[in-house]
């Protein structure tokens, strides 16, 4: 199952939202700031072992990454119908994430990812490295996370497995 994350940059109000949900962060983090096609671009470029895709413009870019190891997966239900369209073996990427670039106002630029939590962890790690910090929460919950340019881990309100 997969579960759709927001990563943006951090800002003064997103640290004061993550005291409020306990999260151990200091008020102190310095601003990150939004990602352009060409820092994803270079992140993705830099994971072994996946593909990926980036298309679009500066503005409105969108990005397909997939582990280039995969698995075997069968489709088989009692509609006979589906079967037919969907049944059989297919092949899929053990881990896979599609990345979107939303643009919403008065705030700065995010990035949504729906897909592999831990791919996605490691690409939001990899943001704080080279755009500075980073909060990211799932749409479900909306308690951010924190991943700091120094940090092996990000901050969040639990202990990070």
């Amino acid at each position: 199952m997969s579960i759709s994350y927001i990563v943006l940059p951090v800002t003064q109000q997103l640290l004061e939202w993550g005291q409020q949900c306990d999260v151990p962060i200091s008020l102190d983090t310095p601003n990150g700031y939004a990602a352009s096609m060409a820092d994803l671009t270079d992140i993705l470029e830099s994971l072994e072992g996946f593909t990926f895709n980036v298309r679009g413009t500066e503005d409105q870019f969108n990005a397909q990454v997939d582990s280039i190891d995969t698995y075997d997966w069968q489709y088989e239900t009692a509609d006979p119908l589906m079967n037919k369209a969907f049944g059989g073996t297919h092949t899929s990427p053990k881990e896979s994430v599609t990345i979107d670039r939303l643009n919403p106002e008065q705030q700065p630029p995010s990035l949504s990812f729906h897909g592999d939590i831990t791919l996605t962890m490691r690409i939001a790690q990899e943001l704080s490295q080279k755009c500075g910090p980073q909060a990211a929460f799932a749409t479900c919950d909306g308690i951010p996370a924190f991943f700091l340019p120094d940090a092996p881990t990000p901050v969040w309100n639990e202990p990070w497995l």
